[in-house]
């Protein structure tokens, strides 16, 4: 084999050796193009599906708040119709106590001038 013919094989290989670390290149940016792209995408769909699911326990939250705001404000209305309803049930009574009440304290009352009135 003449020294030429080794050169020219030499060049041909090291032209080989290139364009093979040149398609691996391509290929290597290519993959992580790829892995890159299909990384967020997988990230926006879990991004995704976290946010439906938040939305979807807020909105629970949300009606059960709701429901429950609606249930206190029906039994306090519940409440102050029966508190009502006794009232007038009974008011007849408490008027009546009342104004004993009122009549018991002015007798005192009276009771303890005239005591004054005549100790002096």
């Amino acid at each position: 084999m003449k020294l030429s013919q080794v050169f020219s094989s030499l060049l041909s290989a090291e032209n080989q050796a290139v364009g093979n670390v040149n398609a691996a290149k391509n290929e290597a940016e290519r993959l992580r193009k790829k892995s890159r792209e299909s990384f967020e995408d997988d990230r926006r769909t879990a991004l995704d599906a976290a946010r439906a699911a938040a939305r979807a326990r807020f909105d629970d939250a949300k009606q059960s708040g709701e429901k429950e705001a609606l249930d206190i404000l029906s039994s306090g209305e519940s409440e102050r119709r029966k508190i009502t309803e006794l009232f007038e049930k009974n008011v007849d009574k408490i008027m009546t106590s009342i104004v004993n009440e009122v009549a018991e304290a002015c007798a005192a009352r009276v009771r303890g001038a005239k005591e004054k009135a005549g100790a002096v």
